[in-house]
């Protein structure tokens, strides 16, 4: 492992574009993930080109919504404590996964950043001044950035304490928390604590009135308005390129955990020695999905090595620091959301990350024994209760027990999926919180009405989309349930796994095409749609995609499914044009396996044709749509090597691989080895697939096959073939 692959991850990829990523560094699935914030930020808190306001201590990558950007960092020559007061030009701007540093050309001070699991270390050069100063802002927070803020009451920010005093040492000591909203979930609280190694001449807190020198602490119960900032300050003289080093530990429990981080990670003041335990710790990530051949360029190994980096920043650890459980319990936090993560990211976690796997799904059953319902979204150890779409913790435990994850107790797991089959198949529900509701539409009705509405509401919201996901999540209920839970629990949830079918209008029709998934009333009479027609967030009928797009959501039963659009030739003809005309937008997750439908086929071809447009669209700037928590990124990846997965099921599709050589290397040492022979841009075609040696005559494969390790080896070639075929 002496190459340094941390040498391809770029991270402005995603940055400016839709992709939303965050430009400053973090460990894998690491707490802390300290960066820059500027003026008009948006969701990551950062945009290229805008002045940066100062460094706060946690992001949240890939996102359509803000959060987080507590415990803003700004050093001055001078002091302003006005939110907007000390925004920087930046110069020299120099980022990757281990530090970032930028110059702030205004102060003409030099900024770096690299961290650890919960804390982060600083070194702020500045240049010779008698009127240097080192600013906390305990307000600022990104949603009041983004302008995504609480309409009515214009806040950010809630019941902010701060304390100030000098260590043994001389060194000044911040300590803080507050209780914040807006943004996406809902209000959570935060802890910090600061050593600065610099002795200074003043230090204290400001807020509205003034700075208050010589000030130890406060403690507010008013909400901040968009225009005010809280928090504490010091000034100090300095040389020239004088080096101040701060630390900070960042924790959601309390100070006092994590002042603990901040000893544990970053017990002395070096930051070297973070920046290089940062950079071995994503190399051994990196070298876990090698590519090589000589068709590989640098550009590949940008976008491969970059996925495999977002793929890990997103849902986070936080083990031991989640409030209501124990130090012992495993957490894993910033769910942003299930929704979007069960495609792919997690059965790529399951090759090469398992430990994450078994730690999110003993996560699940410990948030179930709290709450009873594991919503699909968890962010700052805070559940939201409107969900994008079914009970897609399911498809994770079933993944994962499909796959024989281990280190889970599986009858608990499974008591998780069946108390969300047996009582929570209730469709959309709101902001408020989920009541169980056994007898609710889905179970009477096999589907949700597009007239069941909830107070509040004039029509079902995403009555087909929650359909057919709880479709899905029955059929993942199924699954276990034939090892784990009674017979007749299975043979309920199998039949409900056909629900789907229950929205399926054969009289729909788009363009050349009759039968599209549609909404229906509770008296059965159908509601007139456009297929083609895209449907937002948090809207009726479908979730951000259209119903030709959702229509193609079957993912365990495409021969019906296919049967539905009038057989073999009429569905190739309407996925083909699907993808064509962008109907099916690979901009967003539910069109994820639409492509890879193509192996239920005689044209497995058509993957190839499919997947290699696709995967343009993932630009040197960024993925095609918001990354998703690495979402997209994981799509990227697993549509590159070779073979993509069913989530929720043991099943691979074979597709062309986009390297000459990958090798996934899992626990154990184990490895997947995938060769494409005479691969080119023309020989992009699958002639012949061999693995471990023998002739492959299908389009798929199960988990069972790789688990050990295996061989893969393609014959590429110019024509397109059905490389199926018997010979």
């Amino acid at each position: 492992m002496s190459f340094d692959l941390t040498r391809y991850v770029n991270l402005r990829y995603g940055v400016d574009n839709e992709g939303n990523t965050v430009i400053g560094p973090q460990r894998p699935n690491a707490s802390a993930n300290p960066a820059p914030d500027t003026k008009g930020g948006q969701h990551s808190g950062y945009f290229t080109g805008n002045d940066i306001r100062g460094f706060s201590q946690i992001h949240a990558s890939g996102t359509g919504y803000g959060k987080y950007g507590q415990f803003l960092l700004s050093p001055q020559i001078g002091l302003d404590t006005i939110f907007t007061g000390h925004d920087s030009a930046a110069e020299d701007e120099r980022t990757s996964c281990c530090e970032y540093s930028v110059l702030l050309k205004r102060y003409g001070i030099r900024c770096a950043v690299t961290p650890a699991e919960h804390a982060s270390i600083y070194r702020f050069t500045y240049p010779a001044s008698r009127d240097a100063s080192l600013l906390i802002d305990l307000a600022h927070s990104i949603p009041l950035l983004a302008n995504i803020v609480n309409t009515e009451s214009g806040i950010s920010a809630s019941k902010v304490v701060l304390h100030t005093e000098i260590s043994a040492e001389g060194y000044p000591i911040f300590s803080g928390s507050g209780v914040y909203e807006g943004g996406f979930g809902g209000a959570h609280g935060l802890h910090f604590y600061a050593v600065v190694k610099k002795h200074p001449a003043v230090m204290g807190t400001y807020d509205a009135d003034g700075l208050h020198e010589g000030e130890t602490g406060f403690a507010k119960d008013t909400l901040r308005s968009k225009d005010e900032s809280v928090g504490g300050f010091m000034r100090f003289e300095t040389e020239a390129n004088e080096d101040v080093y701060v630390k900070i530990g960042v924790s959601f429990t309390s100070i006092e955990k994590a002042k603990m981080w901040l000893e544990k990670e970053i017990p002395d003041w070096d930051y070297e020695g973070v920046r290089e335990e940062t950079r071995a710790l994503w190399n051994t990530e990196l070298h876990k999905i090698q590519i090589s051949g000589e068709h590989v360029t640098d550009a590949d190994k940008m976008k491969h090595y970059t996925a495999i980096y977002h793929a890990m920043c997103m849902p986070r650890d936080r083990s031991g620091d989640i409030p209501g459980y124990g130090d012992d319990v495993p957490m894993i936090d910033d769910h942003y959301a299930i929704w979007d993560t069960w495609r792919t990211l997690y059965p790529l976690y399951t090759l090469i990350k398992p430990d994450m796997v078994t730690k999110t799904v003993n996560s699940f059953i410990a948030r179930h024994a709290k709450t009873d319902y594991v919503r699909d979204t968890f962010v700052a150890g805070v559940d939201m209760n409107p969900q994008q779409g079914g009970d897609d913790i399911d498809n994770v435990i079933c993944d994962a027990y499909v796959k024989s994850v281990s280190g889970i107790d599986w009858d608990k797991a499974y008591q998780v999926v069946k108390n969300h089959a047996d009582n929570y198949r209730i469709g959309w529900y709101s902001y408020a919180p989920p009541v169980a509701d056994p007898n609710g539409p889905y179970y009477k009705l096999g589907y949700i009405p597009d007239d069941h509405a909830i107070p509040g509401t004039e029509y079902g919201q995403m009555a087909c989309s929650y359909t057919l996901e709880q479709s899905y999540n029955d059929h993942c209920a199924a699954t276990m349930a034939k090892d784990l839970g009674t017979k007749e629990d299975h043979e309920a949830y199998t039949q409900r796994s056909r629900s789907w079918q229950n929205l399926w209008n054969p009289d729909a029709k788009y363009k050349e095409f009759t039968g599209f998934i549609c909404p229906r009333n509770s008296d059965g009479t159908w509601v007139e749609i456009d297929p083609g027609q895209h449907w937002g967030s948090w809207v009726k009928h479908f979730y951000e995609a259209t119903s030709y797009n959702y229509s193609f959501f079957v993912p365990h039963d495409v021969p019906t499914l296919i049967e539905k659009c009038g057989g073999e030739d009429a569905f190739i003809r309407r996925l083909v044009h699907g993808i064509e005309t962008g109907l099916v937008d690979y901009g967003n997750e539910p069109a994820f396996l639409a492509s890879y439908l193509f192996a239920y086929t005689k044209k497995p071809w058509l993957i190839t044709d499919s997947i290699d447009k696709l995967r343009d669209l993932f630009t040197m700037d960024g993925p095609p749509g918001n990354d998703d928590s690495g979402a997209m990124s994981s799509w990227y990846i697993f549509s590159s090597v070779g073979f993509f997965p069913n989530a929720g099921q043991n099943l691979y599709y074979l597709t062309s691989p986009r390297y000459d050589e990958m090798v996934i290397t899992m626990p154990g040492g184990k490895e997947i080895v995938v060769r494409a022979n005479k691969l080119s841009a023309e020989n992009k075609y699958i002639q012949a697939v061999r693995i471990n040696g023998q002739k492959w005559h299908s389009t798929m494969f199960t988990h069972e096959m790789i688990r050990d390790g295996a061989v893969f080896e393609f014959d590429m070639g110019a024509q397109a073939v059905d490389y199926t075929l018997e010979d």
